[in-house]
């Protein structure tokens, strides 16, 4: 058996590094997954011991710690309403085109809920096997949403912000223009001045934080390892409690607690990659001959989530900028359920404004592994 396991994670190994090296979406985990799957599909013979979910939950569950810092609760602080709108949105379309797919389809509830889930890809397969879904299938169906949102998401927002830009000049002399802010009386961009400086000064606290962790060195790794071993505790003491991803969850809180004492203690990318090959490694033995041959039920699925991408994404946007005020652009950003880094890159490209996109985007990140698998593990014991 352990022979067949390490072949596994050698063959995980391979995948993940062919998917880094081709820049996929989520490269690692895409590779590691798909290796394993034609692995497991041709031999039968992958092995991946399932009681690893839980270390795979506490590292995720710190990663996405590591993230938080104090600036992160101060600037929440300012967009509350906005954040609270934005999360009840995302429970409603969860749980109505879930509930879709699992009508018109033949996946299972727990399966149809996890895949509409607008979380991590690695996240929400590694949690959705602990209430008895698909992750294959789950993680499937959420790459999919990750891919569409890559693919159509940018070109459409740089055409609509172009459109809604060339609008505003038509109405507006220059000086209105340069003068306008975010947020104010519907405008809906920035100046380039006030854009530069929001960049520049985000830009100088990332690269501040990571100057100030290498020029610590060994500092840096004593508050690593003190946040790996707190996040460990919390995420131990959580899971025995019985919560649904208690593992996750208390792991998350734990290292977000300890990076608000210290400061946020990023992930090396080396870490992160391994991460993402042990999560495609479970995720792609979940899948051998019988479940590929039900592959074509992911059909409808999947065409519901692509259909619901983009009602999601343009409903809410169009309710946040309509009852906040925010601009269009930072409220279309905002409620993409892409990556924080991802959506934050694009908001530089395009003109949103990036620190509110990325607190928001954070808080959703959160929302949905503190309080989406309590929430559907309830809907799941109602409906038996």
């Amino acid at each position: 058996m352990i022979q067949y396991f390490i072949l596994t994670l050698i063959v995980a190994t391979v995948g993940g590094l062919i998917g880094y090296k081709l820049r996929l979406p989520v490269g690692g985990m895409v590779g590691s997954m798909i290796a394993v799957i034609i692995f497991n599909v041709t031999t039968e013979k992958a092995v991946f011991y399932p009681d690893l979910r839980i270390a795979l939950q506490i590292f995720g569950g710190a990663m996405i710690g590591s993230r938080i810092g104090r600036e992160d609760l101060i600037s929440m602080k300012k967009i509350i309403f906005p954040t609270i709108l934005l999360i009840i949105c995302m429970v409603i379309l969860n749980l109505s085109f879930g509930t879709m797919m699992y009508v018109f389809s033949d996946l299972d509830a727990a399966t149809a809920l996890f895949a509409s889930t607008p979380g991590g890809v690695s996240d929400m397969a590694i949690i959705s096997s602990d209430l008895g879904a698909n992750p294959a299938y789950v993680a499937i169906l959420q790459l999919c949403r990750l891919l569409t949102i890559f693919v159509f998401m940018p070109p459409i927002f740089r055409k609509i912000v172009k459109h809604r830009n060339n609008k505003l000049n038509h109405n507006n002399n220059e000086q209105n223009i340069s003068n306008s802010s975010l947020g104010v009386n519907g405008s809906i961009i920035q100046t380039d001045i006030a854009l530069g400086n929001d960049t520049l000064k985000q830009i100088t606290e990332t690269t501040s934080v990571s100057e100030s962790h290498k020029t610590k060195g060994k500092s840096y790794a004593i508050h690593f390892v003190l946040m790996l071993v707190t996040a460990a505790v919390g995420g131990i003491i959580v899971h025995s409690l019985g919560i649904a991803a208690g593992a996750m969850i208390g792991a998350m809180i734990a290292s977000a607690a300890c990076c608000m004492f210290f400061g946020r203690t990023p992930f090396p990318k080396t870490l992160l990659l391994g991460m993402q090959i042990f999560a495609g490694a479970f995720i792609g033995i979940q899948l051998d001959r019988e479940g590929l041959a039900q592959m074509s039920a992911l059909g409808m699925p999947l065409l519901i989530m692509v259909v619901g991408i983009f009602f999601f994404v343009f409903l809410v946007s169009f309710l946040l900028h309509k009852i906040t005020g925010l601009d269009l652009t930072t409220c279309m950003l905002s409620s993409t359920p892409g990556g924080v880094q991802e959506m934050a890159l694009l908001s530089e490209d395009i003109g949103g404004d990036t620190p509110k996109i990325a607190v928001m985007q954070t808080a959703r990140l959160i929302s949905v592994i503190l309080f989406f698998p309590s929430m559907l593990k309830l809907i799941l014991s109602l409906i038996g």
